[in-house]
C-alpha cells in the first residue's frame, strides 16, 4: 500500500457520557448518512456507573466527514438550524445551594454528580 493509497483516520466530534445520548447521536447521524464509529459503547452500556472512569463515549466519524458532521451535531442543538454556533444562548450557571449540596455530598460520600451533556470534538467549534 502506498502512502496515498493509505485509508484515513478518525475524528472525535463529540464525548458523551449516556448511552442514551449516544444512541440519539447514533440515530441522527446514521439518519444523514454520516459513517459513525462509537468505540466501547457496549461496556458502556453494560457498566454505566463507569462512564467519567473510563473517559466517556467518543463519538467518531471518518476525517472526510469530520467538519460536516460537527456542523450537523451542532445545529441539531438548537431550534433554529440555521442559528450560528456562537450566537446561541448559554446555559444559566448553577444555583449557589446546589453547588454547596454537590460539594458537601462529594466530601461526606466520594461520588460526584454524573456528569451530562455533550462535549464537541475538535472540529466542532
Amino acid at each position: 500500500m502506498t502512502p496515498s493509497e493509505k485509508p484515513g483516520g478518525l475524528t472525535r466530534i463529540a464525548q458523551v457520557y449516556s448511552t442514551t445520548e449516544a444512541m440519539l447521536i447514533i440515530a441522527a447521524m446514521e439518519a444523514a448518512n454520516f459513517q459513525v464509529f462509537v468505540p466501547g459503547f457496549q461496556i458502556h452500556n453494560t457498566a454505566p456507573h463507569l462512564a467519567v472512569a473510563l473517559g466517556g463515549i467518543p463519538v467518531m466519524v471518518p476525517d472526510a466527514q469530520a467538519e460536516e458532521a460537527a456542523l450537523f451535531l451542532s445545529a441539531l442543538e438548537s431550534d433554529d438550524p440555521g442559528e450560528a454556533p456562537q450566537n446561541r444562548i448559554a446555559k444559566p450557571p448553577r444555583p449557589l445551594w446546589l453547588s454547596l449540596m454537590i460539594a458537601a455530598a462529594y466530601m461526606f460520600t466520594g461520588t460526584a454528580p454524573p456528569v451530562g451533556g455533550r462535549f464537541m470534538g475538535p472540529h466542532a467549534d
